[in-house]
């Protein structure tokens, strides 16, 4: 059985290495929410909600390849759009996974539509021949981002 839970910031080394045997560089901080899946007691799936310059970015959406294809990044999307009502949110996800992410209500989003931070992170990933675009998706419910972030 796969469970979806927010990890501790104790436990944050356990997904730092997740990252790891998945290649994901992008690292992990005790300033974001951080969900798992798990199946026994194994770390399978990650994904950090970060709160950058009065946005919520979704980053780091990885399945271990074993578990791919069996619902649990579907698990983990569900289990994010909570923190994603509270403001406007933001992903880059690769091209292939548009109809993955617009589960959650992400659109693409319109050339120059992204925060000026962002815009830059996908420059950045579309020279270096990353296949990505931009989603975003609306703020749904802004009263309580004081307890999902700690600040408003």
């Amino acid at each position: 059985m796969i469970t979806v839970s927010v990890i501790s910031r104790e436990e944050l080394g356990l997904v730092d290495k997740f990252y790891g045997k998945v290649g994901y560089r992008g690292g992990v901080s005790k300033a974001d929410v951080t969900l798992v899946a798990k199946t026994n007691g194994e770390l399978v799936g990650a994904v950090r909600l970060c709160e950058e310059e009065g946005g919520i970015v979704l980053r780091g959406m990885h399945v271990m390849p074993a578990f791919q294809r069996r619902g649990v990044g579907s698990m983990l999307l569900a289990r994010c759009i909570p923190y994603l009502n509270l403001a406007a949110a933001y992903c880059l996800p690769y091209e292939h996974l548009v109809q993955f992410y617009g589960q959650a209500g992400f659109q693409v989003a319109k050339q120059g539509g992204l925060p000026p931070h962002l815009e830059e992170r996908m420059a950045r990933y579309v020279s270096s021949g990353q296949l990505v675009l931009a989603m975003w998706r609306p703020s749904l419910n802004r009263s309580l981002r004081r307890t999902a972030f700690g600040s408003s």
